[in-house]
Order: structure tokens, then C-alpha cells, then sequence
């Protein structure tokens, strides 16, 4: 990818002047921001004098995110790297590859801000915020259309628009670019000798972002867990065709809290009443996006607690009563036990009605970006399919690009390319289909990322089109990093998240960024019993009443032996210890939790 600073956009410089002045090389004006007692003044003024791009207190920058405010002091974030990965309709797309903070203040970052900054920069690190000066990622290719071309940023999508409320009365959409987190990933192909170009948008709604465990659910104001829409994007000469889908944790309140457990227990919470008026206010939400059915496809195991989750939902729909709502019950793992992957195409089949050519949004820009307040939608998407397991990650993830797959050969086929069976994961032609593979394995690696520090699970089935048993292997690997991820580190992950999203208030919710959690303490006892075991068993070797009541006999050629069996012998002692340990002792001496209650 290039750099997007060589390629497109006005140069942006911030220097340092009674202030913090902002220029953009092509701008009649700039922008000074101050700290005044506290507070964030932004003004707008005619520029006056010269900015020296190669003078050392003039930053050049790529973007600015917005204002932060930590402990101390007030920061200004900008992007100072980034890259230009593609175009949509002809209008760029970056992605935020470096960020950096500066003080408002004319003062040094302290300790304690530093450790609030490198928290927020693990997030950052991600490399999964995107921005366009022009186009508007956080609405749908159907409502950009819709809204004439016109940036009307949806806030459940629009990440750091809380940091631009300081500049709202500079007309902050000249200066400040909308920032998702997500994925968006573009590639370019040929199709029947015709140019073409297939995207995929993955959006996250920051009103619930969390690690996987620590925010399950849903709140009272009907904001699920870890919600996104992901988007698929086909352009076919000047047509395109856009199809959304979402992911979101069921609807309801519910938790799953982290305690050394390989699998948490789930528990409900609240009563049926007040669940079905959470679920009421999640899916009126939903509906005021302007897509009003939605097709609800849970892929949760029939047994188990995932089986008290799954009755509990069924009963919840049914209670809200309403024809626009459809809920499927798909058992994943029992359908496809044996890695028979094949067998997705029954939930296909469950939802062909659903799954028509007609139900996508399509149009045709044959004038270029400037005529998009002229263009006719020739199809709307009228339905939705909502995907949900108990992560909303790995079965998920499958079962979206199955989907995907199954409406991109309904668009495939129009166009002329004949399908030849109806399996759900049918390959496409020529080098469509390993691009089709590879974005949407990116796809699974990337909001699995995000969520639980890991790739995705199941993700051979994706880019490779079966099960494989390696992929089962590697599956293993990640779930055992995953275990310790999210029982140790998960909660100052979930605090820095909470931060980033204004939920932390750090005059009210002061946390720390510890590295030496309990785990760390434990391993230290560990290594200390160790060394003592180690020491001990030298001393008795050395020793001749020690040796005596051992039986031990002295022999110099067997001592590195015997001491290598004992220290072997503490070893596993310590170890059975350190389980017993484990499995009596109060979780929450080990267990990483977050300041604020999911």
C-alpha cells in the first residue's frame, strides 16, 4: 500500500505558538487550540504567516482523530501515518497505521499519562481504524446513496466523534475525517474480460465494544455486545451491488464472566419483561437504518447452557410478536460435526425466501461521483440477516461468508456466469474465488483480533473451503492463548476500550495499567519453589546425616543425576500444587477485571 501523505490529500502541518496552530497548505484559515482552565477552546483565524514544513517544532500529519483528555493533561491525536489502501466510487480510503499524542499544554507528558498513552496505543496498534476525507464509511453503500452522496455519520459507528465535539464550532467536518474500527479490505479482478472490484466493510459499534467475556449482552438502552455490520461491495463495470449483514451478542442481559474455567458459566439476568423491552429497543434501533426485516440466525449449541440461552431468545422473540422478526435456530456444531462444512447448505436452504437477487441494493454510476445526488437505486435491501453464536466470532464469521458467498453467485448468475450445483460453498471462477477466500479470512482474523487477541478459529473453512485437520490443530493453539488473554489481560484490554470510547471518566474512574497481574505473581512463586526445591536438593547431596536418613549412597558420578531427579520430582509437586492451588483459592486473585461493570 502506498503512503498516503505521496498520494493524495492536502498537506496538514500543527505547530506550537501560544497554542496549538493547525494548517492545512491549501486553506485560507487555521485552526488554534488552547487549554483555558481546564477546559478546550478551538477557534478558527486567517492565517497570517508562513509555516516552515522543515523547521523541528512543524509537525506534517496525515489526519486528526481528536481531542483526548487523560490524568493530567489534554491531547490532541493525530494520524502521522497512513496508508491509502483503495478507492470506493472513486473516493479514497486510508487506514490510520501510527498515532501520535500531543499535549494541548505546553508541557511534558508525565509518567502517569504516558501509561493511559500506551494503552490507547495497543488499541491504535490494531491497525483497524479507517477514514475518507469524502466518502462516508459509516453508513452502508444504500444509505450513502440514499443520502444523496451527503455525510451523515452514524454516531453508533462514527468512533471518534466525541473527540470532535471541541472543534464543533469550527464546521469540524472540514477539518476532522470519520473514523471507523473494523476492516475494510478492496481487491480488484476480471471477470468475463470485465473489470471488477469486490469490497468488504466491516464497521463496529462502539456504544458496546469489548473483549469477548467481559461484555456479553445486551443494556438497558438495547445496545448488544460487540455489534457490527459487515458489508459486501461488487462492482461490475460501473454497477454496483451492496450486501449487509450484521453480528451482534443476543439481546438480552447476560453474562459470562471470566474464572480460570475454559468455558464460563452463562447466567440471565433480570426477568422476561424487562428483556423483551431491551430486545424491543435493540431491534427498533436496527430498524430505524431503514432495512425492516430482519432474519435472526442463532448458531448456538441445543444443549448445554448455550441450550438455556438459545430457549430464552426463542421465547423473547416470540414474546415481542412481530412478522419482521424471523428466528432461525441453527445448531452449527451438530450439523456440521465430522467437519462437514458442506452441510451449511441446509440453513441456505432455510433461508432461500430470504436470499433473493432482488434483496440487495444496486445501482448503476455511470457520471462519476459527482452525480450521486441524481442516482436511482435500482434495488434496496429489505431484509437483513442478524448472525449471532456465543462470541459472535468463529461460527459466525463461517456462516456470513457462506451467505455472502451464496448472494454473490445470485449476482454472478444474472450477469451470465452459470452456477453448477447449489452447494453452499461452491467455488467461484478463475481468481475471484481466492480473493473471495483470502478478504473474508482477513475478514474472521481481523474482528476476532479485536475482540479476544487472537486470529479466528474455523478460519481453514473459509480460506481454504473445508476442514482441515492442521486447521483443527492451529484452532487448538489459539484457543489456549485465547484462555490466558482473556482470563489475565482482558480486563486492562476492556479499560483501555472503555477509555478510548469515553466511557471512562478519569477524574471519576482512575484505573492503572499494571503489568504484574496475579499470573505474574504466581509465576514468580512458581520459579522461586524452584530454586528453593533446587538449593535443598544440593544440600542434601552434600551432606552425609542428610544422605544417611535418604539411604543415599555418595557415588561422584551420579550426583548431577540425582539432583536432576529430585529438582525433576519438586518440579511436578509444585506444579499439582499450584493446580490445587488454582482450583480452591478465590478466582479473582488471578482473574484481570474490568473498572466498569459490563
Amino acid at each position: 500500500m502506498a503512503d498516503a501523505a505521496q498520494i493524495y490529500g492536502q498537506k496538514k502541518y500543527l505547530y506550537r505558538q501560544d497554542g496549538l496552530f493547525i494548517r492545512f497548505n491549501d486553506n485560507d484559515k487555521e485552526l488554534i487550540i488552547r487549554s483555558l482552565n481546564g477546559s478546550i477552546d478551538v477557534q478558527s483565524r486567517q492565517k497570517f504567516q508562513d509555516v516552515n514544513p522543515q523547521s523541528s517544532d512543524c509537525l506534517e500529519f496525515n489526519a486528526i482523530y481528536g481531542i483526548v483528555t487523560l490524568k493530567q493533561l489534554n491531547y490532541l491525536v493525530v494520524v502521522v501515518k497512513a496508508a491509502l489502501i483503495s478507492s470506493i466510487m472513486n473516493l479514497p480510503i486510508f487506514q490510520a497505521e501510527k498515532f501520535q499524542f500531543i499535549p494541548i499544554e505546553d508541557k511534558k507528558i508525565n509518567s502517569r499519562d504516558a501509561s493511559y498513552i500506551a494503552g490507547l496505543q495497543e488499541i491504535f496498534n490494531t491497525k483497524t481504524f479507517y477514514y475518507s476525507e469524502q466518502y462516508d464509511l459509516t453508513n452502508s453503500l444504500q444509505r450513502y446513496i440514499e443520502n444523496k452522496g451527503i455525510r451523515k455519520p452514524l454516531s453508533q459507528y462514527w468512533m471518534n466523534s466525541e473527540n470532535c465535539k471541541p472543534f464543533r464550532l469550527c464546521n469540524p467536518e472540514q477539518w476532522i475525517p470519520t473514523f471507523i474500527s473494523g476492516l475494510i479490505a478492496i481487491r480488484y479482478f476480471k471477470l468475463n474480460d470485465t473489470d471488477c472490484q469486490i469490497c468488504l466493510i466491516s464497521r463496529r459499534d462502539k456504544r458496546r465494544m469489548g473483549r469477548r467475556f467481559i461484555s456479553r449482552g445486551a443494556d438497558l438502552d438495547g445496545n448488544c455486545s460487540n455489534f457490527a455490520e459487515t458489508e459486501q461491495i461488487f462492482r461490475y463495470q460501473s454497477t454496483y451491488y451492496s450486501f449487509l449483514q450484521s453480528r451482534g451478542s443476543m439481546p438480552f442481559k447476560w453474562i459470562q464472566k471470566p474464572d480460570l474455567k475454559w468455558s464460563p458459566k452463562a447466567k440471565i439476568l433480570g426477568d422476561i419483561t424487562t428483556n423483551t423491552e431491551i430486545a424491543q429497543k435493540h431491534f427498533s434501533d436496527q430498524f430505524q437504518l431503514g432495512i425492516q426485516k430482519h432474519i435472526l440466525v442463532n448458531l448456538i449449541d441445543k444443549k448445554g447452557t448455550q441450550n438455556v440461552l438459545g430457549n430464552y431468545y426463542n421465547e423473547v422473540i416470540n414474546r415481542l410478536k412481530n412478522d419482521n422478526l424471523k428466528y432461525i435456530w441453527f445448531d452449527f456444531h451438530h450439523e456440521c460435526r465430522g467437519m462437514k462444512y458442506q452441510n451449511l447448505s441446509k440453513l441456505i436452504n432455510m433461508m432461500a425466501q430470504d436470499l433473493k437477487l432482488e434483496d440487495q441494493c444496486s445501482f448503476d454510476l455511470k457520471s462519476g461521483t459527482s452525480q450521486l445526488n441524481i442516482i436511482t437505486l435500482m434495488t434496496t435491501q429489505k431484509s437483513i440477516i442478524r448472525t449471532n453464536c456465543v462470541d459472535c466470532l468463529d461460527r459466525t464469521n463461517v456462516v456470513q461468508s457462506v451467505i455472502a458467498r451464496h448472494q454473490l453467485w445470485n449476482t454472478l448468475q444474472k450477469l451470465g456466469v452459470r452456477r453448477s450445483t447449489n452447494q453452499a460453498m461452491e467455488p467461484f471462477p478463475d481468481q475471484l474465488e481466492q480473493i473471495f477466500r483470502d478478504i473474508w479470512t482477513l475478514n474472521a482474523d481481523t474482528v476476532s483480533l479485536m475482540y479476544t487477541g487472537t486470529g479466528a478459529l474455523k478460519t481453514d473453512s473459509t480460506k481454504k473451503g473445508k476442514r482441515t485437520f492442521l486447521g483443527a490443530v492451529e484452532d487448538g493453539r489459539r484457543s489456549i492463548i485465547r484462555y490466558f488473554i482473556g482470563n489475565f489481560h482482558d480486563g486492562g484490554i476492556q479499560n483501555n476500550i472503555d477509555l478510548l470510547t469515553n466511557k471512562i471518566d478519569l477524574k471519576k474512574h482512575d484505573y492503572k495499567n499494571k503489568f504484574f497481574t496475579g499470573w505474574h505473581c504466581l509465576l514468580v512463586i512458581f520459579a522461586s519453589v524452584q530454586v528453593g526445591l533446587w538449593k535443598l536438593s544440593g544440600f542434601v547431596l552434600e551432606h552425609p546425616k542428610a544422605n544417611q536418613i535418604l539411604g543415599i549412597q555418595k557415588k561422584h558420578d551420579n550426583y548431577d543425576q540425582l539432583k536432576m531427579t529430585i529438582a525433576h520430582f519438586a518440579f511436578v509437586a509444585t506444579g499439582m500444587l499450584i493446580i490445587r492451588t488454582l482450583i480452591f483459592s478465590k478466582y479473582k486473585l488471578f482473574v484481570r477485571e474490568a473498572k466498569l461493570n459490563h
